[in-house]
């Protein structure tokens, strides 16, 4: 695949957050939809085999000829910074490496805020391609196309640094603890089988509520994907820590970019994000961006 000439630098965004942008990020932190139960046999399809010709820029059918058209949901850490324009955060960094393999340049991406719900439905898309932490699955793959998988995740657990299990070292540790996990989502899956179908398990909406029920002593303990969990208790809920992530009971969860189903874009998507993983790229953005690497799994 041909690849385009570096793209021009953009300027970083703002460090400061007001208060304001606090509470607007921890209501952006909606998960509900963004993550699904998928096990191994839910693995990414790989994409059918492309000539490079066919993946040159002048002959991608983009919406708008010229222009590749990303779409995602309310930003926030680590995924991407107050804009999406910035190339700062894991996916807008993805995406902007993504489109010079592609052969575009970075003033020839637009962003589109689009819902969760418009990126995995089988209507017609406001977009080429969407990068919004989206849970590779079969039941998906019926109304969308998917990427290449692009990260494998585990699922964290967030405690009160002050509160009585910020000690806990194993699951038998947080016995008796009040679970918060966000609804529909593999972490609803997986606290269940490790904590068992006894333990005090609250579905909720959106990891932002959940994490607002945890500060507030509603719940002992907060279970989300682990970079937005580390991202979370860092930027978000300072008070807050990830003590250890829960044993994957052989769910494996992997996000991929979105496209409409059947898309022609799809093969020359999916060899971009392989060619970012073959030569490093993707390794570099996941160390700069995202800090899970560290975070021991609770037996």
């Amino acid at each position: 695949m041909r690849r385009a000439r570096p793209a021009p630098s953009v300027r970083p965004a703002s460090s400061a957050r007001a208060g304001g942008v606090v509470l607007a990020a921890a209501t952006a932190l909606v998960l509900a939809g963004c993550s699904s139960e998928t096990t191994e046999d839910d693995a990414a399809a790989p994409a059918p085999e492309s000539t490079e010709a066919e993946c040159e820029p002048g002959s991608l059918p983009t919406l708008t000829d010229g222009v590749l058209t990303v779409g995602a949901g309310e930003p926030y850490l680590p995924w991407y910074t107050d804009e999406y324009a910035s190339g700062e955060g894991f996916e807008s960094a993805l995406i902007y490496a993504v489109a010079a393999e592609l052969g575009y340049e970075a003033e020839d991406v637009q962003w589109e805020t689009v819902t969760f719900e418009q990126i995995i439905s089988p209507a017609v898309k406001p977009f080429d391609v969407a990068a919004y932490q989206t849970s590779i699955t079969d039941e998906r793959r019926a109304a969308v196309d998917f990427s290449s998988p692009y990260l494998t995740t585990r699922q964290g657990v967030i405690v009160m640094e002050d509160g009585p299990y910020a000690d806990a070292t194993t699951i038998a540790d947080l016995e008796g603890a009040r679970i918060g996990v966000t609804a529909a989502q593999t972490s609803l899956t997986l606290s269940e089988a490790a904590f068992g179908e006894d333990a005090d398990i609250s579905p909720y909406s959106a990891a932002g509520d959940g994490m607002q029920a945890l500060q507030s002593g509603t719940i002992d303990a907060m279970v989300m994907d682990v970079d937005q969990g580390v991202a979370a208790s860092t930027e978000y809920f300072p008070d807050s820590v990830v003590i250890g992530t829960l044993p994957d009971e052989g769910v494996v969860e992997q996000y991929g970019l979105v496209l409409d189903v059947d898309s022609e874009l799809t093969t020359c998507v999916s060899q971009a994000v392989d060619s970012l993983e073959e030569d490093g790229t993707l390794g570099e953005l996941r160390t700069t961006w995202l800090k899970s690497d560290d975070i021991p799994v609770l037996e």
